[in-house]
């Protein structure tokens, strides 16, 4: 009998161990959203995207840029760990943002093609990303 109570004991103690883990790898499981180009005219008549980054996803999979133009991209992070955004290609670099913060930069792409995105936050890039498409 106590063989028995030892055991459940230890599971029951795995169980609450292994708690935190699981729920933080909970959450949203995937990119989905808006895959369109997501941009809208900002106050200065430049073209601002906003990125919301919230249960270790992006809201958007999918950025339309156009070549020669200028946009600042806003992070918003509503997750409750850290992340930033990058396309590496692109030389485009949002800085960390802790939980709560906004982060923004201004760039103008100046090649067209196919660019990925990503949080470069250790561990976070598997679902943490999506294409940025640039047109002439």
């Amino acid at each position: 009998m106590k063989r028995i109570r030892r055991s459940l004991f230890l599971v029951a103690a795995l169980l609450l161990a292994a708690l935190p883990v699981l729920a933080a790898c909970g959450g949203g499981g995937g990119n989905g959203g808006n895959g369109g180009g997501d941009s809208s005219q900002g106050a200065e008549g430049g073209n601002k995207i906003t990125i919301t980054a919230e249960g270790m996803a992006f809201d958007k999979d999918k950025i339309e840029l156009k070549k020669g133009q200028t946009y600042t991209i806003e992070l918003v992070n509503k997750d409750s760990v850290a992340h930033d955004f990058a396309i590496k290609d692109l030389g485009v670099q949002v800085d960390l943002a802790d939980p709560g913060q906004n982060k923004s930069i201004e760039f103008t792409p100046q090649q067209t093609g196919e660019f990925e995105f990503i949080c470069t936050v250790p561990g976070h890039e598997a679902t943490m990303n999506g294409t940025v498409v640039v047109t002439e």
